[in-house]
């Protein structure tokens, strides 16, 4: 089988650990980051490409069986000041590697959304929705179009993990906008666990969202530092996350650790509130510090 994942990011690079041996393309526009990691993991394709342009996509996609779409804009800051950009990227892009895939009879192809895309406020979570959205209403052919989202996957590239661990080296306090704040928390294994169950279970406009544990953001920060300083919130920001709507959680079969969402399914439990990060189970110290250590 051939593998395409689009992004050479901290997603590419655990799910490259994970196949590894297996027959793997890397389509991404950071040349630098496909180095990097060409250094570890020499006996993979990597192609240098922008998933805005989709003639170089097709060309890339041709032969292959199951694509990864991680390719996304996702510093929601730089989202928010360059909203033209992120539209480019995330929508148009994202668009791109769909019709790609469906002109090349790709198998299944599994897109990589977010939390920040249920009920979105920035203008990241909102490009996020309409990827999901177009993967819904696309006329799919011949390729099984399957959605996952998550939350905050620790250790990744520009994470608040990432942040606070540069600050604690450079004997700065970590800097926390709202203590209180709750975020879904997974390690990059249980990510790429997420999307390769998608692959083998998935058809056709499912949605998986793992049943992830969340805590508040002092907690994660305890477990890195005493040295913090609150800096308020910003308005874009919310106090929670919500993984699944009510809807969808009435349409939704949870299957072991993962939720399984499509309009064919009907739930009984007749859910009333969203899965959010205050209502979802909680991180114990244990268990955050545990992931940690892990990176």
């Amino acid at each position: 089988m051939k593998y395409l994942i689009t992004g050479s990011g901290t997603f590419a690079n655990a799910m490259i650990k994970k196949l590894y041996g297996e027959d793997i393309t890397v389509f991404s526009s950071g040349e630098l980051s496909q180095y990097n990691t060409k250094k570890k993991y020499p006996n993979v394709k990597y192609v240098i490409g922008n998933i805005r342009d989709y003639e170089a996509l097709k060309i890339a996609i041709k032969g292959i069986d199951y694509v990864f779409h991680s390719a996304a804009m996702k510093h929601i800051d730089k989202c928010e000041e360059n909203p033209n950009e992120c539209a480019k990227t995330n929508v148009s892009g994202s668009i791109n590697v769909m019709n790609a895939c469906i002109e090349n009879k790709v198998k299944k192809m599994v897109i990589l959304s977010t939390d920040k895309a249920t009920n979105p406020s920035t203008i990241y979570g909102c490009s996020k929705l309409f990827m999901e959205m177009y993967a819904q209403a696309v006329d799919n052919q011949d390729t099984d179009i399957i959605t996952t989202r998550y939350g905050n996957v620790l250790g990744s590239n520009g994470s608040v993990l990432d942040i606070w661990k540069t600050q604690k080296i450079e004997g700065k306090p970590l800097t926390i906008t709202n203590p209180d704040t709750t975020r879904f928390f997974m390690s990059e294994t249980q990510a790429v666990d997420l999307v390769l169950y998608a692959l083998e279970n998935g058809v056709n406009k499912d949605l998986f969202v793992f049943n992830n544990k969340a805590c508040t953001v002092k907690q994660l920060a305890d477990c890195i530092s005493d040295n913090q300083i609150i800096t308020g919130f910003r308005c874009i920001e919310k106090t929670d996350e919500a993984l699944l709507t009510v809807n969808e959680l009435n349409h939704s079969e949870l299957d072991g650790d993962y939720y399984k969402v499509n309009d064919g399914i009907v739930n009984d439990d007749n859910y009333e509130i969203p899965f959010t990060s205050d209502n979802a189970a909680q991180l114990n110290k244990d268990e955050i510090e545990d992931m940690i250590g892990r990176l």
